[in-house]
């Protein structure tokens, strides 16, 4: 089918460029959370598109003229987001339909899609459940159909959320046979199997005493799987050990570690009341170079008053003021010299520079 799009005005923001159109073939990003279309106008790519001020901006890949144009819509991403959108509408009629948990809100991403949950948390068991639910829609081969209906013929169907005031004239609701009734503007697959797979990722709680949920589908869910299964494949060969004992093993080798981490502190604590004596002296700066484990303890065994102890790392230097040394304003003015990061109070903190020891004196003493 020919389609095009007359662009009206191209306005560039920085290395950006955007085409923008009073109407388009493209579908508007997360209109409703969904991705919207990506693909060609002329010969630049499309690589998003937004509402603003009652107009359609393309953000395009390269600068082109008004006028018509004729457009491509890359039906691969289409798909894509046709069988995640689709898939959410699955997830959300399951967990809704095995404990009465509502979806309000729902973004779709190129690495995953979330749901907005209205629970401040999701029982591991109902997770699954919805989940396995949800695989069993898409296994079925259950038709999804688009119903047009009269606002006022919209109480003949079990919607699984209630119609928005903002809808007028007619309503579209996605029908997932009897499974799901929900009204929907968006993309959707016309057959579930399309869908091939829905996998949760990962569960978190966010700001309202909501839940959020990470799921992917189709071909990302396979992407997920071979990724992680490399991860797991490399980290077996490196512990040595079967997939099935990593738990196990890399339990074992973090407790090992935590003891080890622990002999350092205590070694390097010790080691520090034998360095404190290495410490040079320039006016009333006293300063030393070493390893960090070492020099964070050093300031517990300074007793110096009325000095400045700075400690380098090979990274950072670490201040610390025992009276008449106002740390704070110190790596103001080493920020302003020679530029850096780093902040503190008034008796300690912390400055990232590559100058060397002598130069950073100039300015302390």
């Amino acid at each position: 089918m020919f389609l095009e799009v007359f662009v009206e005005k191209v306005e560039k923001e920085g290395d950006r460029y955007y085409a923008i159109s009073s109407n388009s073939p493209f579908y508007v990003d997360y209109k409703g959370g969904q991705l919207g279309d990506r693909g060609y106008i002329g010969n630049s790519r499309v690589l998003r598109v937004f509402e603003k001020d009652g107009k359609i901006y393309h953000e395009i890949d390269r600068e082109i003229e008004e006028g018509s144009y004729e457009i491509e819509i890359d039906e691969e991403h289409r798909n894509f987001v046709k069988a995640h959108h689709t898939a959410q509408h699955i997830l959300s009629a399951a967990l809704h339909e095995i404990a009465e948990i509502n979806t309000v809100g729902f973004r779709m991403g190129f690495e995953y899609t979330t749901v907005d949950l209205d629970v401040p948390f999701v029982n591991d068991m109902v997770l699954k459940e919805a989940e396995e639910l949800s695989n069993d829609v898409v296994k079925r081969c259950i038709n999804v159909e688009e119903v047009l209906v009269d606002r006022e013929d919209v109480g003949r169907f079990k919607l699984r959320k209630p119609l928005s005031e903002k809808v007028e004239g007619k309503v579209r609701i996605i029908k997932i046979g009897e499974f799901d009734y929900s009204p929907c503007g968006g993309f959707h697959v016309k057959n579930t199997g399309e869908i091939g797979v829905i996998k949760v990722l990962k569960q978190e709680k966010i700001k309202g005493n909501l839940t959020r949920l990470y799921f992917v589908a189709s071909s990302l869910a396979l992407k997920y799987f071979w990724k992680y299964n490399n991860i797991l494949r490399n980290i077996s060969k490196t512990l040595t050990s079967s997939i099935s004992e990593i738990e196990e093993k890399v339990s074992k080798t973090l407790d090992e570690l935590k003891m080890c981490a622990t002999k350092v502190d205590k070694l390097s604590s010790e080691l520090a009341k034998y360095k404190v004596k290495e410490l040079k002296k320039k006016g009333n700066v006293y300063y030393l170079e070493g390893e960090r484990n070492i020099l964070r303890y050093i300031p517990k065994y300074f007793d110096k008053e009325g000095a400045l102890l700075v400690l380098y790392d090979g990274r950072s230097y670490n201040f610390t003021s025992t009276g008449g040394y106002n740390v704070k304003k110190i790596i103001e003015q080493l920020k302003n010299i020679y530029g850096g990061s780093g902040g503190g109070s008034k008796v300690k903190g912390n400055y990232v520079s590559d100058i060397d020891f002598n130069r950073l004196l100039e300015v302390l003493v």
